[in-house]
């Protein structure tokens, strides 16, 4: 008998977790009293039994900000991402008001992002920070439908991921889909908001950046459909409230051209991230190794 990986059991329990949460958690995680209890609870577990995924995590964030996680930091990074994890299960019963209310934003930076999307359209490009989806929501929910690449893991998983995003107002591209850059320009020409989550590459490929000092492979589709259709580029950062999510905008990077003028726009993107990170890394999701001197 072929032994059964730690990572196939993994895999396996989360499809289970998400099935079961959208199936029930519209019904049962409809109180946010309810969802911080379940927070709560998964901190506490995983102070109890800690395991690579967080050191993982710790890692990132101490090559990132320069300090080095502890225990009270380490359960609000666990209690942010199961927030992001139980709201995605009642997200699409949400009403456009009740989204609406539960965003706050820089005024300038969202007023920059509306001029665009009247005149030559607009790109946004977000860390793994806080929640992504509640950011495409409120778009979507705002007048400016999303467009946007998801990882293509499994069909499966792809398949319910999506299914959950169009519920939002999003339209979704796998990227496997060697026509999703042709169809993202495409977008930005009728009039939708491309937002790519771009912190970290999906296959390892990408552009040479620095982070605080620290070589990373940067994701350059934002700056490459910026540039290729005119669009507006900025960046974007979901930090989570009491209340919600306050997004954070960048100041419009430059379009410059060439495979310098590439990387340089992606730089300033990079700086953008580090920066807002560096502000609450606790809601920065990335449990896996994120800078390349980690094993």
């Amino acid at each position: 008998m072929t032994p059964v990986s730690a990572e196939r059991v993994v895999a396996a329990a989360n499809r289970a977790v998400w099935a079961a949460g959208w199936r029930f958690g519209p019904r049962l995680l409809r109180s946010r009293a309810v969802r911080n209890r379940l927070g709560h609870i998964a901190a506490t577990l995983a102070t109890i039994r800690p395991n690579r995924y967080l050191g993982h995590w710790q890692r990132n964030v101490e090559i990132a900000t320069g300090q080095r996680p502890g225990v009270r930091e380490t359960r609000a990074a666990v209690r942010s991402y199961m927030r992001v994890m139980t709201e995605s299960f009642v997200l699409p019963q949400w009403t456009p008001a009740e989204t609406i209310a539960t965003v706050t934003t820089d005024p300038a930076g969202e007023q920059r992002l509306r001029d665009a999307m009247a005149g030559p359209g607009a790109v946004l490009a977000l860390p793994h920070l806080g929640s992504w989806d509640h950011a495409g929501a409120w778009a979507c929910a705002t007048g400016m439908p999303v467009s946007t690449v998801a990882e293509q893991l499994g069909v499966a998983e792809f398949d319910a991921f999506k299914r959950y995003r169009e519920q939002l107002g999003m339209r979704i591209y796998s990227h496997r889909d060697p026509s999703a850059l042709r169809g993202l320009c495409s977008d930005i020409a009728a009039g939708r908001l491309v937002c790519l989550v771009a912190d970290r590459t999906f296959d390892g490929r990408g552009v040479a950046a620095t982070w605080r000092g620290n070589p990373v492979i940067a994701a350059p589709g934002p700056a490459y459909v910026a540039r290729r259709t005119g669009a507006l580029l900025m960046g974007c950062a979901a930090r989570y409230t009491d209340q919600g999510i306050h997004l954070a905008f960048s100041d419009p990077v430059e379009h410059r051209p060439g495979r310098d003028g590439l990387s340089a726009m992606t730089q300033d993107l990079v700086d953008f991230y580090a920066a807002e990170i560096s502000l609450k890394p606790t809601d920065w999701h990335v449990f896996q190794p994120f800078f390349p001197d980690q094993p």
